[in-house]
Formats: structure tokens, C-alpha cells, sequence
């Protein structure tokens, strides 16, 4: 806000202020966001988000929903991922989410995929927006009912759950990728 000094109808002196939008420096990170390009293929994500899982992985033909690319079968201990879909995008999101489900299952006590959802969704949302895989699929703005009506610790902790679910599968995948670079450049030296 900036003050500025102005004559009221009355003749007295007052002052309004200005909205100025600025930005602290702990907000900013000084990066430019990753623009998507052809080192971020969404068959190579995925690739690498199957190597990582921390469960079981199988290739099927049906899936309990037939719109999914990916499903996680907590009984099982296995992620299901559908053959011959075709659309690179959708599995990478598909197979995002549903790692998402099977970290969220590993990390608690009680797994409920209808309880869990919402934080799958956001598990998935973010491994696409950091690997520059198209989000707008996700519908994270629609809050559960469950989760609005909380307190505000319970809001945290579920967050906290979500962000270490998500920071796992991260480590994971970049770990991956920084290896498999590696061999290229080994390879390359060759």
C-alpha cells in the first residue's frame, strides 16, 4: 500500500492509499517455469514411474473402470496398467494417480481409496506439472466435503501425508532419470 494525501469535500486533508502488488523474495525461487519440451516425453515418465513403483506392476486388458489407464488393486499390492490405450498423456496421469494410491496405502495404517482419493488426485497432479505432463485433467479445485469441513491441524496433517507421499515418489523418479542419464553418458564416452 502507498499512502497518498488527498483534500476531502469538507476541505480537510486525508489520506487513501494505493494496492500495489509485490512479492517478497522468499516467494520467488528465480527459476523460470520448465517449459514442455522433447526431454519431457510422457513415455519416458512413464517408463521410469513403472521402474520405481514401490508395488507389484502388471499389464492388463480390463480395468474395474474402463475410462482409467491405470488402476491400484490394494488387496494385491499391484498396479494394474491397461495395454494399447494409446494416449501417452493420459496413462502418464493415470499411472501418476495411481502411484499416488499405492505410496498413500504403503505410508498409512488403514488405505481407502475413497477416503484417499483427493490426495491421489493431488499426488498426480503435481508429479505431472514437475515432469511438464499436461494437468488439466485433474480436478483438484473440487475440495471433498470430508476435507473442507476439517480443523485446521487435520487439514495440515492430511497435507503433510500428501506432500511425503509425493516427496517419496518424487525422490524415486528423479533418481531414476539422473541413473539412466548417467548410462547415456557413459555410453556416449564409449
Amino acid at each position: 500500500l502507498e499512502p497518498v494525501e488527498y483534500t476531502r469535500a469538507d476541505g480537510s486533508p486525508g489520506i487513501s492509499y494505493n494496492v500495489k502488488k509485490v512479492f517478497d523474495v522468499t516467494q520467488t525461487n528465480g527459476r523460470k517455469a520448465p517449459a514442455v519440451s522433447a526431454n519431457r516425453d510422457p513415455k519416458a515418465l512413464i517408463t521410469t514411474m513403472l521402474d520405481v513403483s514401490p508395488v507389484e506392476v502388471a499389464a492388463t486388458d480390463e480395468l474395474p473402470y474402463p475410462n482409467m489407464a491405470a488402476f491400484y488393486n490394494n488387496e494385491k499390492q499391484t498396479l494394474y496398467v491397461k495395454r494399447n490405450v494409446g494416449d501417452s498423456v493420459a496413462v502418464a496421469q493415470c499411472v501418476a494417480q495411481e502411484l499416488g494410491h499405492a505410496q498413500l496405502s504403503i505410508n498409512s495404517e488403514s488405505y481407502s481409496r475413497r477416503d484417499m482419493g483427493f490426495q491421489a488426485v493431488c499426488i498426480g497432479y503435481m508429479i505431472c506439472k514437475k515432469y511438464g505432463v499436461d494437468t488439466q485433467n485433474f480436478a483438484i479445485n473440487r475440495i471433498p466435503e470430508g476435507l473442507a469441513s476439517k480443523e485446521p491441524k487435520e487439514i495440515r496433517a492430511e497435507l503433510s501425508k500428501t506432500r511425503n507421499a509425493m516427496a517419496e515418489i518424487h525422490s524415486h523418479i528423479s533418481d531414476e532419470m539422473f541413473r539412466k542419464k548417467q548410462e547415456r553418458s557413459k555410453d556416449y564416452e564409449r
